[in-house]
């Protein structure tokens, strides 16, 4: 390959790059413009990776997949039913105790507060700087935003628009999900038979491979979610942590989101610690130190030993790309976007895998695209050939 074909391959890339960047930026635009329609398709597929792996089990056994999705429709009603009237009277009862014993710690953590300050105070004296820890921590407290009983009436009118808005997301979701889970498979071979016969092919192995890593994905973070969730809840039991079902039953619902899910999810576990303590000896700053590590220790052996066994490397990018993802995420649509940030790097991945091996193929199979004529002379015109 000679440096006019390299030159020519590169000038190729480079269209096609800038055409991709400007067809993302594009569907970026869409994507605000139709944001609540996408919001809905969004969290339908989701559900629908959920339990697809189910729903395909059960049309196996009962022969119908109309059948099988409402038996999984019915059963998920029945576990909400039921968790509604054992787990969430507990945990509404757990979060106003919490926050009711945190609001009457603060008081005693201000005063340790203004102990542990002193020395700096009395340091400041020495330099003749007029500094009370006292003054400070009032001016703070006195400038943190105070609710507004007015506002608060004014907003019962929003609240309940809000209400019905979320009411109808979620019907519009339970029968967007209902139908993906129906016709899932039949919408994309649709989608598919729209493109060209050539690229058909290609685009149905991108299909296949990219429903296989996103069943994966979804079902790992479900069960493994739920599971490290579970773990949790017996060791926050043991070690005698307050509210041991409401930061677990949290905990489990964050580990949803990747990377930064578990953090966030346990960030509630040490403020309880922080301030109420656990039954283990040692002060509060020791405890809060135990149960991290007890928390790290459980974390790095479900991500490094359980998950990739369990669901392998679905997503096939470095953990710096998985991170950029999920801040693009957050910075397009806050949590959703956290929460769709991987599964979309996902099918990236997938695609542009696929397209390499194309593009490989082709190559292999046509090394040289053009024909190298340097080697040839020049064509004569009529009146040089007479």
């Amino acid at each position: 390959m000679n440096e006019a074909e390299r030159l020519l391959i590169f000038q190729r890339q480079l269209v096609i790059t800038v055409l991709l960047l400007l067809l993302l930026a594009l569907i970026i635009l869409i994507g605000f413009f139709f944001g609540d329609i996408l919001r809905i398709l969004g969290i339908a597929l989701v559900l629908s990776y959920m339990v697809i792996n189910i729903v395909d089990w059960l049309e196996k056994s009962l022969k119908n997949r109309a059948l099988a999705v409402a038996f999984v429709y019915v059963t998920m009603l029945a576990i909400l039913g039921i968790s509604a009237l054992l787990v969430l009277p507990v945990v509404i009862v757990q979060i106003g105790q919490l926050l009711q014993t945190t609001f009457n710690a603060i008081p005693e953590a201000l005063q340790k507060l203004t102990q542990m300050l002193e020395p700096l105070e009395h340091k400041f004296r020495a330099y003749q700087i007029d500094i009370k820890a006292v003054d400070i921590i009032n001016n703070v407290i006195a400038n943190m935003p105070k609710p507004d009983p007015s506002i608060l009436v004014s907003r019962v009118s929003d609240v309940a628009m809000g209400t019905m808005t979320w009411l109808l997301y979620w019907i519009s979701i339970s029968v967007v999900t209902f139908y993906f889970l129906l016709d899932g498979y039949k919408i994309t071979d649709s989608l598919i038979h729209l493109f060209p016969l050539k690229q058909q092919g290609f685009l149905r192995a991108v299909a296949t491979d990219a429903d296989k890593s996103l069943q994966s994905f979804f079902r790992g973070q479900l069960v493994l979610g739920i599971a490290f969730g579970i773990v949790m809840l017996v060791v926050y039991t043991t070690l005698g942590v307050q509210y041991a079902l409401l930061l677990s039953v949290f905990l489990a619902v964050m580990e949803i989101m990747p990377v930064i899910g578990p953090p966030i999810g346990f960030f509630p576990a040490i403020l309880s610690v922080a301030f109420h303590g656990m039954n283990t000896p040692g002060n509060k700053i020791a405890q809060v130190i135990i149960l991290s590590i007890i928390f790290t220790a459980l974390q790095q052996f479900k991500d490094n030993l359980v998950a990739p066994k369990y669901i392998g490397n679905v997503i096939g990018l470095h953990p710096i790309m998985i991170f950029i993802a999920i801040m693009v995420g957050a910075r397009l649509d806050g949590t959703l976007g956290i929460i769709f940030a991987l599964p979309v790097a996902c099918v990236a991945n997938v695609f542009f895998t696929h397209l390499h091996k194309t593009w490989f193929l082709e190559q292999t199979e046509n090394p040289s695209s053009t024909v190298d004529n340097s080697s040839n002379p020049p064509a004569l015109s009529p009146q040089e050939e007479a």
